[in-house]
């Protein structure tokens, strides 16, 4: 059931030019006059008594600017919903004071009591068909699309895949777009899905930059390397492992031949020694041997006894033999130390050079650290080509999702767009704006009317638009107010409102009329 406003009647006094006047308001209350007559005052003093604003809802002070006064008074009569109720204001050495039913209240008591009744948006839009319009646009599309149901993300889906006018009825097979969206925005809201994937395609794009830099690097390097060489690795490592054992055991080989030449001098030089004495020894035995035996004694020269011939035979017999023995004993040593050094076994040195050893294992190093520097680049270049197609893949599969979003938000403003076209007759509305640098739909709000766009409307023009759009507002609310259209004689059409309506009409050289009529 519509809650209705009706206004009973309207008393000001020193309110801009009236200094005092009483309006009894009926169904239909005709305001005429010539220009500066007060019609507009008249129209525009319940707002100043609700809110202390003007009819575009700006602040605003009647104060008269012409003559003296004590006060400035405007008191409304009205019933609200059937109950009626006076609501007064007042300006008394520049303090506003407020009364209701003249109970005296404190501004936020009165604001609030007004707020009860109706919000200033909703009655100003209703109550003056140009207030509308003041406002910024995205007031005006929120007034609007209040009570207009946002398509639901299924409804967008299905006109997104729908190819003719005539699948409207028909089971639509939803495309590839309409698929991946409906997967994602169980996750994410619209926006949020949005600001992910400009947010990954930005990333993945410089990646994919970056990566075809990497492939380009890594040929160029691969390239410098040369081809690859025909190489036994493992007969490489293994050879270079057999020549660091030989390196890691040329002192202990030498030493060990150092030794067996050592020994071999040490027994060769004792044979040598031995073979000297044995020679001496011989020597000596044959001078011993060969001395003769003197019959005569030394120091008398007499002829010896037979007993002293025969002691002076034994001697040299004794001495003979014992040098034969110790000869033969020396014989039997040399003997020895000779059988001792056949037995020791030949030996070599090492029979090569740690630094060709060195030299060696340096190109071993050199060849497999080659084909290491190359494979490893090879697999590099592998990777940064994998890479490649990876990044390029991610960032077409993010231009995807974003197109993808695109064709939801321009398919999502079109239902928008007809959903509240449908609240219309003569008007059109545009609630989005296609930014072409960007490709998307920028919200808005736009009246238009025959194509023309609000502010380029004819004055009686925009008194028809005004009209319908509070007509539009009335269905949305269910709140019945008085509507206030000025300037009448502008406007050329028929006028219907559902609450009472006050017009003001500029009568050249007339003098303030007010007329009233009761709708039966």
């Amino acid at each position: 059931m519509p809650k209705t406003i009706k206004f009973v009647s309207l008393h000001l006094i020193s309110y801009t030019g009236h200094d005092e006047i009483t309006v009894n308001f009926g169904d239909v209350t005709k305001l005429t006059g010539k220009n500066g007559q007060g019609k507009s005052s008249i129209g525009g003093a319940p707002v100043w008594i609700f809110w202390g604003c003007d009819l575009t809802g700006g602040k605003f002070d009647p104060s008269p600017t012409d003559r003296p006064f004590d006060r400035v008074y405007g008191s409304l009569t009205l019933t609200v919903a059937g109950v009626e109720q006076t609501l007064a204001r007042e300006i008394i050495g520049g303090t506003n004071k407020f009364y209701v039913n003249q109970v005296p209240m404190k501004a936020k008591e009165f604001e609030a009591h007004v707020a009860g009744l109706f919000s200033k948006e909703q009655f100003l839009a209703l109550y003056s068909p140009g207030f509308f319009f003041t406002q910024h646009w995205q007031k005006q599309r929120e007034q609007v699309m209040q009570h207009v149901s946002a398509p639901t993300n299924t409804e967008v889906f299905k006109a997104m895949s729908r190819t003719s006018s005539d699948q409207k009825d028909k089971e639509i097979v939803l495309n590839p777009h309409a698929l991946r969206l409906m997967d994602e925005l169980k996750k994410h809201s619209i926006a949020d899905l949005e600001k992910k994937y400009t947010d990954l395609k930005g990333k993945n794009d410089k990646l994919h930059i970056q990566s075809q830099g990497s492939v380009k690097t890594l040929s160029d390097q691969l390239k410098a390397l040369g081809p690859a060489a025909e190489i036994d690795r493992e007969a490489l490592q293994t050879e270079g492992e057999e020549l660091d054992r030989k390196i890691q055991s040329y002192e202990a080989d030498k030493s060990k031949v150092t030794q067996w030449e050592n020994q071999r001098s040490r027994l060769q030089m004792q044979i040598d020694q031995l073979s000297q004495r044995i020679l001496d020894g011989k020597a000596d035995h044959a001078r011993t041997k060969a001395n003769e035996i003197s019959t005569t004694c030394n120091s008398c020269g007499q002829e010896l006894t037979e007993e002293a011939k025969a002691t002076s035979l034994g001697n040299k017999k004794t001495m003979v033999n014992g040098i034969a023995k110790r000869v033969n004993d020396m014989l039997a040593h040399k003997k020895d130390l000779v059988a001792q050094l056949e037995a020791l076994p030949e030996m070599e040195g090492p029979n090569y050079s740690v630094a060709d050893l060195i030299s060696r294992i340096g190109e071993i190093n050199s060849i497999l650290q080659a084909d290491i520097t190359r494979s490893k680049a090879a697999a590099e270049l592998e990777k940064a080509k994998q890479n490649e197609v990876d990044y390029l893949k991610a960032k077409n599969d993010s231009i995807f999702v974003l197109d993808a979003i695109k064709a939801f938000k321009a398919k999502e403003a079109e239902l928008q767009v007809s959903k509240v076209q449908e609240l219309f007759t003569t008007l059109s509305v545009r609630l989005f704006d296609y930014v072409a640098s960007t490709g998307e739909y920028k919200p808005a709000f736009v009246i238009q009317m025959d194509g023309k766009d609000y502010p380029t409307l004819s004055a009686g023009e925009k008194i028809g638009a005004g009209l319908e759009l509070s007509d539009v507002l009335y269905k949305q609310s269910e709140l019945i107010v008085p509507t206030f259209v000025d300037g009448i004689e502008s406007f050329t059409g028929k006028v219907a409102v559902y609450g009472q309506l006050i017009t003001g009409r500029a009568v050249p050289d007339q003098e303030l009329k007010i007329e009233t009529e009761v709708i039966a």
